[in-house]
């Protein structure tokens, strides 16, 4: 686990509400389209892509809003039903998952005592970047779970 500043960076990205439970469900498509799209307008791609959930609590039925963005080098161009972003600089607290997405809760968990520290508050805003992404063998996946602090 590594306390870290994570550098403004610019996206293309688009944002949604959804809940745990319904998520994928939701999403559908839209992590594909959102490559495709940056490759129609010629988007130097400048990392892996991000999710980005602001405000949940981990209880399946609670909504917010889940942000999925593909950091790009420099906006250019109609992005459609999708929009160009910069997130600002980020403070956090980020641990390497390897494995399956589905016990990414086990990692949030293990990373929990060292957010509530005190005099450290947690705004419940959560980075996922998807390094690795395998989905014929999910326990070739990489995802380096940040946890905003301040």
């Amino acid at each position: 686990m590594e306390k870290k500043t994570v550098q403004q960076i610019n996206v293309l990205c688009i944002s949604i509400d959804t809940n745990l439970k319904s998520m994928m469900e939701d999403t559908g498509n839209l992590p594909n389209e959102l490559v495709e799209k940056a490759l129609e307008l010629n988007l130097e791609i400048a990392g892996p892509q991000i999710w980005v959930y602001d405000a949940t609590d981990g209880h399946p039925a609670t909504p917010f809003e889940l942000t999925i963005a593909l950091p790009v080098n420099r906006p250019n161009g109609g992005a459609g039903k999708f929009r160009f972003a910069e997130f600002p600089e980020f403070n956090c607290i980020s641990e390497i998952h390897k494995g399956p997405w589905a016990k990414l809760g086990e990692t949030y968990q293990k990373m929990m005592p060292s957010i509530l520290q005190p005099g450290q508050s947690c705004r419940v805003i959560c980075r996922e970047v998807y390094h690795i992404c395998d989905f014929e063998n999910q326990e070739n996946c990489v995802t380096e779970i940040q946890v905003e602090v301040k």
